[in-house]
């Protein structure tokens, strides 16, 4: 017999396994917009939510603010913060993200933590750069502050000065 070649996601599986350890219900979201969703496997499609709970989400043309889950899959999606075990992105866009694993096509986030990374990813502050930045803020604070205490001088007509 022939194999057929399957078209379906391959975490549509892993999703709905996901789904029936956790107790939540499966939730569909199309043309939608909630304040928060929670649920076993949620799937949204051009809808809005403001924070998801879920053990799998799937996201196409969708954005939420706040996601945490344990798989993410997500097509032309943004999130404002997302923290997953494993995502994978077809493109998109996520605020700040903190992941086990991240699998990319095409992502561009603000600030990443991951354990694994795959793909095409752009971040504009890895934790590398971040802890740069800041040590670099402290100097400039610290030369200023050295700076501005040395040029100061004696003070002429100050309350300790003594005018005949």
């Amino acid at each position: 017999m022939a194999e057929e070649k399957s078209d379906a996601n391959p975490l549509e599986d892993a999703a709905a396994n996901l789904s029936a350890d956790l107790e939540g219900k499966r939730v569909d979201l199309k043309n939608s917009s909630v304040d928060g969703v929670q649920g076993g496997h949620v799937s949204m499609s051009d809808s809005a939510a403001k924070s998801v709970r879920a053990q799998a989400l799937n996201m196409s043309e969708s954005a939420a603010g706040f996601v945490s889950t344990k798989s993410l899959d997500m097509r032309e999606a943004a999130i404002g913060f997302a923290s997953s075990e494993q995502i994978t992105v077809k493109s998109g866009n996520i605020g700040f993200l903190a992941t086990g694993r991240l699998k990319a096509e095409e992502l561009c986030t603000w600030l990443l933590v991951a354990g694994k990374v795959e793909g095409n990813v752009k971040a504009t502050f890895s934790p590398l750069s971040a802890l740069a930045m800041g040590a670099g803020f402290g100097l400039i604070v610290f030369l200023s502050r050295s700076f501005f205490t040395r040029n100061r001088g004696p003070q002429l007509n100050g309350p300790d000065s003594t005018e005949n």
